[in-house]
């Protein structure tokens, strides 16, 4: 197991693809938070005491980005034919995949710090070259870290299950985009309100910071939980086929 997850850390770190996308990640919360969400505050925007909690949970939709990177590691294996080298260094196609979900869960985890961190940072000092007063903050750490932090780990696992499903690099990307927006919108024209029930439905309610009790909206905890049966569910599945499917 420790010999498959320096190996898959490894991967991570020297794959071009990893630093890329994260500094385009980074730089766009720069921009969208220091410009957006700083410079052009409007004045009832900066008496509001949550606003950088809506740009804390604004910066972290770009959590989608680390996902691919969760794909990109499963898929070059498939794309370039290395998955054979993977498969045996390990005495288990199980410890291999179990490398790949930690290797995943600690760089979404450490992605999803910065966005927390960079975001209200870069909203401050753009409401501060601006010359603006942004009111005292009203931040609950706790509900925060722990909705923050589940989201963005979830969205890695949630891109690592695709790609271990699908193994196509493009179909994998393709379906990280488009089951989140276009088929689960047109799902939801099924569904009314029940909707929320939806997996990346319920998982953007704990970014939801709207009452708990309007229609179409879930607590964080029971979204993060509605969230959490899809991925254990299709985990499983995915578990299953690793294990009995050819690696070519």
């Amino acid at each position: 197991m420790t010999a498959a997850l320096k190996t898959e850390l490894r991967k991570l770190l020297s794959v071009r693809s990893t630093y890329i996308v994260t500094a385009l990640v980074l730089l766009l919360v720069i921009i969208i938070s220091g410009y957006g969400a700083g410079w052009r505050l409007s004045g009832r925007e900066l008496s509001d005491p949550t606003q950088f909690l809506s740009d804390i949970f604004g910066a972290l939709n770009l959590v989608v980005f680390g996902a691919v990177i969760a794909v990109l590691l499963v898929t070059h294996e498939y794309r370039y034919n290395t998955i054979m080298y993977s498969l045996t260094i390990s005495n288990s196609r199980g410890k291999v995949l179990l490398a790949k979900a930690v290797t995943i869960s600690i760089y979404a985890l450490v992605l999803t710090v910065l966005l927390a961190i960079l975001s209200p940072l870069a909203a401050y000092a753009g409401v501060h070259l601006a010359g603006n007063v942004l009111a005292p903050q009203t931040i609950h750490f706790g509900d925060v870290i722990w909705r923050s932090l589940f989201f963005g780990w979830a969205y890695g696992m949630a891109g690592l299950l695709l790609a271990t499903l699908i193994r196509s690099q493009v179909g994998a990307i393709a379906a990280l985009f488009l089951v989140p927006g276009v088929v689960e919108q047109l799902l939801a024209e099924l569904f009314g309100n029940n909707a929320v029930y939806l997996p990346f439905t319920a998982l953007r309610q704990l970014l939801n910071t709207a009452p708990a009790s309007a229609a179409g909206t879930l607590t964080p905890a029971k979204g993060a939980f509605v969230f959490g049966i899809y991925l254990v569910v299709g985990w499983v599945i995915a578990w299953f086929l690793f294990l009995r499917r050819d690696a070519n």
